[in-house]
């Protein structure tokens, strides 16, 4: 039976809320093996869940469990949903379990079958998943983006329903804007969370995602490599430049002339600093009376 519970304050409802468990306060009965049925189901019935946000198996981890399995047998039954006028069923959690149960060559597996809407099909998948850790960062990122494109979650409800803070659904959706190589370093856990986080702004995190793989550095290494081409690009700019880290140099000629241009423009005095390491910088205009800046709104009302 299914023997693990999941804390519902740490996974947003849990399963056994999607699952529509009874809630009975008499400890005994909170178990799924008391509200559940299961069944042997034909392996060949068997479809793989289309809502799966898990895309990468680890061969020698399917091998480990398929003997395991050829030992004790499955310990822990398959959730699975009915296919609509057909004879077959589509996992919903257990996909391991199910890949390893063929490679062991069993013809049926113990299973709970229940009725699922796709919307909670995929929460359930993502919850099971991050519960037991065998989700990527991108895996995790792409469960999200589906509850949103397609069942109009906003990132407070995924938040809510997986038992996460908004900003770490908020971090990890950004991990989709990366390019594909990236992505699939991140697949495959050869790039972790902290890697993504230090090349994410990068020029080109597609080269740097290469070398900290090639050379294996670690998130601090990553971080500082990203950190010099950033400052490599920042000298490059030829605008002022103000005390940075490794940045103090100025080239003001460019500078200059946008202040004389603003200057003419408004009748006042005015300043420009930019940071070419933070991108940001500042206007400031020297008046000494106040009417003078009523005239510059007037100026600008006009044009």
């Amino acid at each position: 039976m299914i023997e693990h519970q999941i804390n519902e304050k740490k996974l947003g409802r849990g399963l056994s809320a999607l699952l529509g468990e009874n809630k009975n306060k008499n400890p005994a009965n909170t178990n799924l093996k008391n509200t559940q049925v299961v069944e042997k189901i034909a392996i060949e019935k068997i479809i793989a869940g289309i809502y799966q946000p898990r895309q990468f198996f680890s061969q020698q981890e399917i091998e480990e469990l398929a003997q395991s399995i050829k030992e004790n047998g499955v310990i822990q039954p398959i959730l699975l949903r009915k296919k609509s006028d057909e004879d077959s069923y589509e996992i919903i959690a257990g996909e391991r379990r199910y890949r390893a149960s063929k490679l062991a060559g069993l013809k049926e597996i113990p299973a709970i079958v229940k009725k699922i809407n796709n919307h909670d099909a995929l929460e359930i998948a993502l919850i099971e998943n991050i519960q037991r850790e065998d989700l990527s960062v991108i895996e995790e990122a792409r469960g999200y983006k589906r509850l949103i494109d397609e069942f109009s979650y906003l990132q407070e409800m995924v938040a809510q329903k997986v038992g996460k803070s908004r900003s770490h659904v908020a971090n990890l959706l950004r991990l989709l804007n990366l390019p594909k190589e990236v992505q699939d370093f991140l697949d495959k856990r050869l790039l972790s969370m902290g890697h993504a986080r230090a090349i994410i702004n990068a020029e080109d995190p597609e080269s740097l995602a290469k070398k900290i793989v090639a050379e294996s550095l670690t998130v601090r290494q990553a971080e500082e490599v990203a950190r010099e081409e950033k400052i490599e690009k920042a000298r490059n700019v030829p605008v002022l430049f103000r005390t940075e880290s490794k940045i103090k140099f100025i080239n003001s000629d460019h500078l200059n002339k946008l202040e004389n241009q603003l200057s003419e423009l408004c009748g006042l005095d005015v300043k420009i600093s930019y940071n070419g390491f933070k991108g940001s910088g500042k206007i400031t205009i020297n008046f000494s009376e106040i009417e003078a800046i009523q005239d510059l709104i007037e100026k600008m009302q006009i044009n």
